[in-house]
């Protein structure tokens, strides 16, 4: 068995223009563990965070907050060399949101705050410098469309990763 763990930070980007306009896309954190089952295909494990943004609303500039957060399971595939590898994983994510408005009446006692599960997708690449250590770019898509209230809203897009990771090798010699 072969484990792979490690941490990737980057972009993440929001689909939706008004949204986006409002608070931005965002930075985020994935730490993550790869265990490899069956020779190239291995399950991953990640938790993605760090998106809290802040922004004013609405005629009377109301202060605001956006928080997303995310964990994935995924099942993917890598195809390795000597000092690189590259793979494509898939997988189910669940994805957190929360939207608090603390000086309007009306946010206040409906506060956005629900989990949407959804498909995820990435593919990346890895470099060796080291057997046991590596360097990782990813590029992730997250489809997250979200109905808080009656108006449909799309807080999906990509992530764009970079990170280190070690790679420990359980099997026998």
């Amino acid at each position: 068995m072969t484990l792979h763990f490690g941490v990737h930070l980057g972009a993440q980007t929001i689909n939706e223009a008004k949204v986006k306009e409002a608070y931005g896309n965002g930075f985020i954190h994935v730490p993550y563990l790869q265990v490899f089952v069956a020779g190239n295909v291995f399950l991953g494990l990640s938790y993605e965070g760090g998106y809290e943004k802040g922004a004013l609303l609405g005629v009377y500039a109301d202060q605001a907050t956006l928080t997303m957060r995310g964990l994935d399971l995924t099942l993917g595939y890598e195809i390795r060399s000597k000092a690189a590898a590259g793979y494509l994983k898939a997988g189910y994510g669940l994805y957190a949101y929360r939207q608090t408005i603390p000086t309007t009446p009306f946010a206040a006692a409906r506060p956005v705050d629900h989990r949407r599960s959804t498909a995820v997708a990435a593919a990346g690449v890895k470099v060796y410098p080291q057997k046991f250590f590596y360097l990782a770019a990813e590029v992730k898509f997250v489809p997250l469309k979200v109905k808080p209230y009656d108006v449909a809203v799309d807080l999906g897009g990509w992530r764009f990763l970079g990170g280190l990771g070690f790679s420990v090798d359980f099997r026998s010699r």
